[in-house]
């Protein structure tokens, strides 16, 4: 009885074995994909926050034999606009444009084994122009100073902010909280203007949002108190639109200041 339990045993173990090879065959990812996410004015790139809550992302469905229940990925955007996934397979794949900073679409490529380009020229909401942010060394202030285009005649305004960081990936997911005045009022701790509903982007206006400095000389992770590069990014947020789910920030780039 002793032998039968052991033969048993040893089949079983034969079978899991060949069973886990077969699974641990599947063949690897073939392709890469990347690009650029582009202004259809101008074509520069349309920066974003590297967050999928905060910012821009790819929907991207696998279709072929998968076409009847495709499954969305999600393949984040860097915040300059550009965006890359080496762990792809060769195949048909949709890709899917909402809760973006930009007008929403979708688009259908075939993706091929080895390298794969594939730029989006895209809509912005808003497009952040003029941008001057400098230091006033004489009253000790950051001021920035800009003005805004409509992506469309349908587009208003919500609000615009001056974000600081410590390093470059400064936006509304990574920003200094500041606890003092600035010269522009603060929402969660972050300088803003905040527009009445139904705002139209006026092309002509110049806005400006400052920083006071002075009051806000701490040396945590909240403060300007410690010598160094900081990083400052202006942020516009649209509203009035439908159909293009959630609105994200549109931003101009981040611009280094030594403190």
């Amino acid at each position: 009885m002793k032998k039968l339990y052991y033969l048993i045993f040893i089949i079983g173990s034969l079978l899991f074995t060949v069973s886990s090879c077969e699974i641990d065959n599947y063949p690897l990812p073939d392709a890469q994909v990347y690009g650029s996410i582009i202004d259809s004015q101008g074509g520069g790139l349309v920066e974003t926050d590297i967050n999928s809550s905060t910012g821009s992302t790819i929907g991207v469905y696998e279709l072929g034999q998968y076409a009847e229940n495709p499954i969305r990925q999600t393949w984040l955007i860097k915040q300059n606009g550009e965006y890359r996934n080496n762990l792809v397979y060769s195949n048909n794949y949709r890709f899917d444009f909402t809760s973006c900073n930009f007008f929403p679409f979708t688009r259908e490529e075939i993706i091929k084994p080895g390298e794969n380009k594939i730029d989006f020229t895209v809509v912005p909401f808003i497009r952040i122009k003029n941008l001057s942010i400098t230091h006033n060394a004489s009253n000790n202030t950051i001021v920035a100073t800009f003005s805004l285009e409509p992506g469309s005649a349908d587009v208003r305004l919500s609000r615009v902010r001056l974000y600081a960081w410590s390093d470059m990936y400064v936006g509304e997911n990574v920003k200094k909280s500041l606890r003092r005045g600035t010269g522009t009022a603060l929402s969660q701790g972050v300088p803003t203007i905040n527009f009445p509903p139904g705002t139209v982007v006026d092309p002509e206006t110049i806005h400006t949002i400052t920083i006071d400095l002075a009051a806000n000389q701490g040396t945590d992770r909240n403060g300007f108190g410690v010598h160094r590069n900081y990083y400052f990014r202006v942020g516009a947020l649209a509203t009035g639109l439908t159909d293009v789910g959630t609105i994200k920030y549109n931003y101009a780039p981040y611009v280094v200041i030594p403190l």
